[in-house]
């Protein structure tokens, strides 16, 4: 083996001094203290018994988060974007319509994804500042008739909340389904996918369910299921519902092998949904209501301006604020970064240059973060008002 000619030497990979931060941007979120010690647990292998132990625990912490019986729950091996893929591609055929509730940069995305599997798309928009009302959401499926409905629930790239509930009833009236991201706002706003007659959903483990990112869960209703298992065309392998319910024994005593599912995601999921259930999530709901109400009164000490001019359209783990004329986002962002060790973002998509997005979520939900994010803003504020006015 040593004759063998090496063309690529070994890279000097060093280990670099990083500063603590605390996450307040759109997301991640800073993990549970018991999340990080549950992503040191022993490896399982994917056919073992603790596995399927370790899976069924997750499955029913899924049916709590999203308030569903349904049987067909699971967590995509990826990021919310694997739920989003996997949602749209199981249930939209190509050359099917699926309607887009365009409000920000997540809708700008399913658009695309639909786009590439051949899926016609129609868009409705409206200003990224507001959302959606219900009549005029089903004056729009009544005359596209698409085969499904996409939209936000909570958007983190404008910081607004959508109302979902009785978009259920109105799409199945038309035949419609209706598929719904809930990656920003799922543990931390009310979501009760049974009586909302939802069809499909997906989250994440990085925002107010306080995980890492990497791992997405997702759900169907029976009239979701029954499309997927009559369905004439073939989604993506890795992303196909049929073969990952097998896995994820949703129908008992299957434990077929699909993929190799990592095993620190699925201890640290396990251990979000439990601290979840733990605290309930009536009373997660609560705090971050409770919290973000504080945070937007706090806000208004200073010379700021929000975003979303409704305070029943502000979602409560993203709050997106504009800074006065003159100040540079990208300075302001770095300076609340390396002087203060807290982390928010600027805008992204049709935000980019106009707002500032501060989550206050999951673990981060608290009075304390609070107040240390908005006197870290207020001392920049006062610290770059010379260099930028």
């Amino acid at each position: 083996m040593a004759s063998h000619k090496l063309t690529v030497q070994p890279p000097k990979i060093m280990d670099r001094p990083y500063k603590p931060t605390i996450f307040c941007g759109p997301g991640p979120a800073d993990m549970w203290p018991s999340v990080n010690e549950a992503l040191n647990r022993q490896l399982i292998c994917n056919m073992c018994d603790e596995f399927f132990n370790v899976i069924d625990d997750i499955r029913a912490g899924i049916q709590y988060l999203f308030q569903t019986k349904s049987k067909l729950v699971l967590a995509m091996s990826g990021s919310g974007h694997a739920g989003m893929e996997a949602v749209i591609c199981n249930l939209v055929a190509p050359g099917e319509t699926l309607l887009i509730a365009k409000r920000g940069m997540w809708d700008i995305r399913a658009d695309i994804v639909a786009r590439r599997y051949g899926i016609k798309t129609v868009l409705k928009e409206i200003p990224l500042t507001q959302t959606f009302s219900l009549d005029d959401l089903e004056s729009t499926i009544k005359k596209v008739r698409p085969t499904a409905l996409f939209i936000t629930h909570g958007d983190s790239s404008n910081g607004t909340i959508q109302n979902i509930e009785g978009l259920g009833k109105i799409c199945h009236k038309y035949g419609v389904l209706l598929l719904v991201d809930t990656v920003v706002s799922i543990a931390a706003e009310p979501f009760l996918m049974d009586e909302w007659e939802v069809d499909a959903v997906y989250s994440a483990a990085q925002k107010a369910v306080s995980g890492p990112a990497g791992i997405a869960p997702v759900a169907f209703s029976a009239l979701a299921e029954s499309k997927i298992n009559n369905r004439k065309h073939e989604p993506p392998f890795y992303f196909d519902i049929k073969e990952l319910a097998l896995q994820w024994n949703c129908y008992g005593n299957t434990r077929k092998y699909h993929h190799t599912v990592s095993a620190p995601m699925l201890w640290a999921l396990r251990c979000c949904l439990k601290e979840i259930a733990n605290e309930t999530l009536q009373k997660s709901w609560e705090r971050h209501a409770t919290v973000n109400k504080y945070f937007n009164k706090r806000l208004q000490e200073l010379p700021v301006q929000f975003l979303v001019p409704k305070p029943e359209d502000r979602l409560s783990t993203v709050t997106t604020v504009a800074l006065p004329k003159g100040y540079d986002y990208m300075e302001f962002i770095k300076y609340m970064r390396e002087k203060h060790g807290i982390l928010i973002f600027g805008g992204i998509g049709p935000t980019v240059g106009k707002t500032l997005r501060i989550g206050i979520m999951g673990v981060n939900s608290s009075f304390q973060t609070v107040d240390k994010v908005v006197d870290a803003l207020a001392n920049t504020l006062k610290v770059l008002k010379k260099s930028s006015l």
